[in-house]
């Protein structure tokens, strides 16, 4: 069976987030990748596609330089980094197949059975779906679930920009609550937001970053009902998603510090070494960044930070043999590595390949717990007592059931 690339193609399926797919064609044979979402990504995907047609997918170093310097007139960050990385999955999937080799023996090889994950939750409900721009949607799935279709505002769900009000879910019982279900069903690490609305949030205060006294207070006793819940035999982690200044970031990390949480995730933005570098510095709370990040070059100055943990998400990042470098670079500085994921099961078997072949390799995150249609979209379990078993099957081991996928494609449209 040949490996001369014969055609590139592009879907969509609506998770929790847009769960962009590319498939990559030699013949029969394909491999199956997946990006992380971005506006037209779909598109990005099939016109860089056009450049694999005709090439052997056995040369994925050459393959892979080609995509990127032909991405340089309009930047290899962002859009056209999600639709690399989404073909250079699809490859490894197509020649672990041709093969018939797992894609974790393309990586170098397996270092662990069992990949641990850590259950990204949130308090008494699940985060909400969300599109390519960040607005609230409401999916086929949910509305099946009895939710009723609505549309969400103008304004993105995270960030200084976003448009919040106090909900009863962001307290500290819901808080316990949320992370002792997540306990029972076998999770050894359960990470929730700390950038939420409080009873005390000042209008005046969001715009800046800034957090007040009291907000600083209610937000450790967010955290604090989560330790009580689950105890010291579970790690906690906590997500900022870049909301506060430096100044009131510094002051929460310091206010959990009693609480021995695994990280505190994202306290500010990360283009800014020198910032990651004064938070860090001033509290015993370890800081992990590193998710919108692009590339070896754009982690290469991120590493000479203090940050304790490394983030890269390899559906968005450059792929996985682009994380896999960045994660040797970072264990030269004995940083762990602990992919950032929201992808489908596909994606997330993807980087679970990447987790099991790299020895620097903390937890792999998990997105879709409250999402029905989860493990349907592969037709089999994924996660099991919160970890992945790897198996000896060929390339990523896991394939999309077209059936659903074709149910809550986006725009009632998946071919693939």
């Amino acid at each position: 069976m040949g490996t001369k690339i014969t055609e590139v193609k592009s879907a969509t399926v609506v998770g929790n987030y847009y769960w962009t797919f590319a498939r990559v064609y030699a013949g029969d044979l394909y491999g199956t990748g997946e990006g992380f979402f971005a506006p037209r990504l779909e598109s990005v995907i099939r016109d860089l596609g056009e450049l694999l047609i005709g090439e052997d997918a056995l040369e994925m170093g050459r393959i892979y330089d080609k995509l990127f310097w032909a991405s340089l007139p309009s930047g290899p960050e962002g859009t056209n980094f999600h639709a690399i990385s989404a073909l250079e999955i699809a490859l490894l999937d197509l020649v672990g197949k041709h093969l018939n080799v797992p894609v974790y023996t393309l990586l170098g090889g397996k270092r662990r059975d069992k990949v641990r994950m850590y259950v990204d939750t949130h308090a008494g409900k699940v985060l909400d779906a969300l599109d390519p721009k960040l607005l609230p949607i409401t999916p086929k799935w949910a509305i099946e679930s009895g939710e009723t279709s609505t549309k969400g505002d103008s304004s993105p769900i995270h960030g200084r920009a976003a448009q919040v009000s106090t909900d009863a879910v962001y307290s500290p019982g819901e808080y316990a609550k949320r992370a002792k279900q997540m306990k029972n069903d076998g999770f050894t690490a359960i990470k929730l937001d700390l950038d939420v609305p409080t009873p005390f949030t000042k209008d005046y205060n969001r715009e800046s970053g800034s957090l007040n006294n009291p907000e600083v207070r209610y937000l450790t006793e967010l955290a604090t009902a989560v330790r009580e819940s689950v105890g010291e035999e579970v790690d906690i982690l906590f997500d900022l998603h870049w909301r506060y200044n430096v100044e009131s970031s510094i002051r929460l990390a310091r206010s959990i510090e009693s609480l021995n949480v695994m990280w505190l995730e994202d306290p500010v933005p990360p283009s800014n070494p020198e910032l990651l570098t004064s938070v860090a510095n001033s509290t015993r709370t370890p800081i992990a960044t590193g998710e919108n990040i692009y590339g070896r070059h754009g982690f290469a100055r991120l590493l000479q930070t203090p940050i304790k943990v490394v983030t890269p998400d390899a559906l968005k990042a450059g792929g996985l043999s682009e994380v896999k470098f960045i994660s040797q670079m970072a264990g030269m500085n004995e940083i762990v590595t602990s992919p950032h994921n929201i992808g489908s099961p596909l994606g997330t078997v993807a980087q679970a390949h990447l987790a099991a072949a790299i020895p620097n390799f903390g937890v792999l995150e998990f997105h879709g717990h409250d999402v029905p249609i989860w493990d349907s979209l592969v037709g089999d379990e994924v996660i099991r007592d919160g970890f992945i078993q790897m198996t000896d099957a060929p390339g990523l081991g896991v394939e999309l059931e077209t059936k659903t996928a074709k149910k809550y494609s986006l725009n009632d449209q998946f071919d693939l």
